[in-house]
Order: C-alpha cells, then structure tokens, then sequence
C-alpha cells in the first residue's frame, strides 16, 4: 500500500496525520469527524477558543463559498498559501468546535505535491494546522515533529515525509465578510498582491 493511501486510511478512522505543505508541516484529521478534531486539539495542546483551519479538496466547494472575492481569489492564487476566512456555511458539531465561536472557517488549498494528493485521495475536507505543541515552533522536517511531540501522551498517527521543507512565513490570512476584506496575517503572499488582484 502506497504512502497516501496508508495515511487515508489513518484519517478515516479518526486519526492524526503529519504532512507537508508549502510552507511548514500540517496536521490533518477528518474535519467532519468530531472526536478526530478534539484529538487534535488535545495533541497540540491547543486552546477550543482559536480556530482551526482546514484543505478542502479542489471540486470540494460547496457550502465553502460563493463569494465573488473569494473566487477571484482562489483563481490567482490556489494551489498556494493563502487561507481565506469565510462564514462558517457547514453544518455539524466538528465545524463548530473548528470554527471556534468566530461563526467563519479558514479555507486553503496548498502547493504540495503530497498534500494535494492527500486531500483529493481522503475526499473530504482535512485540517491544516501547524504539526507543532501549542506556542512552539512551526516544524519544517519528520524529525523536528517527532522532537516536539516525544514527550507527549498522544502523537501523530502517520507521517507523509515530504523532506525537509524550506523555511517558509505561514500562509498569508485573508478574512472576508460582508463584502469586507482585511489581511489577518501577512505571509508569502503580500497585502499589495491582493489588493492588485482585487482592484483587476
């Protein structure tokens, strides 16, 4: 059995897989599964208050969005590292407790190989946390993550070993609501860059 499909099969029944994007390792678990994504707030050792994104697979869109902005968006820059924060649109327990009480839900498509694969192979959407403890370093490498986490009650389930990553800025953050746009975290992608694209 191949990498993808083992690290399938490990979401499906409610586990916790590491795996690269491009920028730093993620996490992911079944983002429709709500003892998954408390299994991974409790492995990173992360507040329920703060949010957690999530990869939707790419013909995965609706009740993602239908948002004009967010399109135009999504078709300059995904695959890529940018998250657009959206009103939460999907129903059931595992989104609330991802939404975190912001009522939005982060959504991104990254520019890896191996999570591309990933999330179209799994079919449902996948969290996209940092494969780090709570308040530590994002980790670009499998042995930077087995180091954070060697001490902890519960690790990850599977590793996809994507090699050692580049140091990259976490992806740029972009929250739309009520026709507004606002950058909540500058990344790669520059506030210039967007709002080129958005005045085009």
């Amino acid at each position: 059995m191949d990498s993808i499909s083992k690290a399938t099969q490990i979401l499906k029944s409610g586990g916790v897989v590491a795996y690269p994007t491009d920028t730093a390792y993620g996490l992911a678990v079944d983002a429709t599964n709500l003892s998954a994504v408390k299994k991974l707030y409790a492995l990173k050792g992360r507040d329920f208050k703060k949010p957690i994104h999530v990869i939707i697979p790419p013909d995965f869109t609706v009740p993602y969005y239908s948002n004009s902005i967010a399109e135009k968006l999504i078709k300059q820059f995904w695959p890529g590292p940018l998250t657009i924060v959206l009103p939460l649109k999907a129903k059931g327990p595992s989104w609330q407790k991802l939404s975190a009480g912001t009522k939005t839900i982060g959504i991104r498509l990254p520019n890896n190989i191996i999570a591309l694969a990933l999330v179209k192979k799994f079919g449902k959407p996948v969290t996209t946390t940092s494969a780090n403890v709570s308040g530590q370093a994002n980790t670009y490498s499998i042995a930077e993550i087995k180091k954070q986490f060697a001490k902890s009650a519960i690790k990850p389930d599977f590793y996809l070993d994507g090699g050692k990553l580049p140091k990259t800025l976490p992806s740029t953050v972009v929250l739309l609501a009520n026709k507004h746009v606002k950058i909540l975290r500058v990344g790669p992608i520059s506030e210039t860059h967007i709002k080129r694209v958005l005045r085009g």
